[in-house]
């Protein structure tokens, strides 16, 4: 089997992490804050899963709420050490896990599941649904985020820009070209997305996908962040899902 991609870039992507974290201008502010806001009345006593979440600030963050444990899984062990080296919190566990399988998680043993910009990483986005609906108590929330599907379509650096421009270098509008071309993606840049690379679906076949796995729609949430355009388009698209009974 094939070293998962964020093995190999684990040192970078930590480091991407920890200084969007660090930017009080970051786009992450507004998408954290508003799963405090959706998640924190039943966070208290829950079983939490944080599904694919890289060095687990989420999961740190979600402990502050008093939940009975929370389980992060990934399939990079390398994040899953950092993951590790950074729990100051018992009620937090982490290990190795396949976001399409979740094996070593019972059926119905997880109240609440969450998962934060991970869903573009993962290749076969139905497995996880799947796989998160077999976890979840009936009635469980699923609430989980990725790059919004209609603005940060697929683009590349030098061939198929994301911006339109003005003179001056400013950036004017963002611009779609490949929205419907579903699939693996590479920017072409320096960035995550130039040297990870993502999965592209459209909105459509996300929510389309999302019911046929037994959930019901609660709500869908578009976050922006940061000044000028990053301020008027979402670059975050949030779905609060629940596990039908």
């Amino acid at each position: 089997m094939p070293r998962p991609v964020y093995e190999e870039a684990a040192d970078f992507y930590v480091a991407f992490v920890d200084r969007l974290l660090a930017d009080p201008e970051s786009f992450w502010h507004p998408l954290l804050a508003r799963y405090d806001e959706l998640l924190g009345p039943d966070l208290p006593g829950a079983r939490v899963l944080d599904i694919a979440c890289g060095e687990r600030h989420l999961a740190r963050r979600l402990c502050a709420f008093g939940p009975a444990s929370v389980l992060g899984i990934d399939l990079a062990p390398a994040l899953v050490e950092v993951a590790n080296q950074r729990a100051a919190d018992p009620h937090l566990t982490f290990r190795v896990d396949d976001a399409h399988t979740l094996s070593t998680v019972p059926t119905a043993s997880v109240d609440i599941a969450v998962s934060k910009l991970a869903l573009m990483d993962i290749p076969d986005h139905r497995a996880l649904f799947g796989a998160a609906a077999r976890v979840l108590v009936p009635g469980g929330p699923f609430v989980f985020s990725l790059l919004h599907p209609c603005f940060e379509a697929p683009f590349h650096e030098e061939t198929a820009p994301r911006f339109v421009l003005d003179e001056a270098g400013e950036r004017l509008a963002y611009r779609v070209q490949t929205y419907q071309q579903e699939g693996h993606w590479q920017s072409g840049g320096s960035g995550v997305r130039g040297r990870l690379g993502a999965y592209h679906r459209t909105l459509s076949t996300l929510v389309n996908d999302l019911l046929a796995a037994g959930f019901l729609l609660r709500g869908l949430h578009e976050l922006t962040g940061g000044a000028g355009l990053m301020a008027q388009v979402p670059q975050t698209l949030l779905i609060d899902a629940q596990a039908q009974g």
